[in-house]
């Protein structure tokens, strides 16, 4: 799992922002410091720099918990070419 940033603020309409240090992917899976899922990133904005990611949560229950936590995003292998099918 790779470092993605500090969770800045939580949303009214209950989506998690986090101020990223590395770009994820799109619908890639969100986690906290102990390996829970808290959800998947689905939009990127902001300055390219230190993007915003915003995350829908997983669960709605005690988001406020989450305030100035590290979260981490499973990173995929860029190295690597994708499967091929023939």
């Amino acid at each position: 799992m790779e470092y993605l940033g500090e969770v800045e603020t939580i949303t009214n309409d209950g989506k998690i922002v986090i101020r990223a240090i590395d770009t994820p992917s799109p619908n890639a899976p969100v986690f906290d410091h102990r390996e829970r899922r808290i959800g998947t990133v689905k939009r990127i904005f902001g300055p390219v720099d230190s993007p915003y990611v915003t995350v829908a949560p997983s669960e709605k229950t005690n988001l406020n918990g989450l305030l100035n936590k590290k979260t981490y995003h499973k990173g995929e292998n860029k190295n690597v070419k994708g499967k091929r099918r023939y």
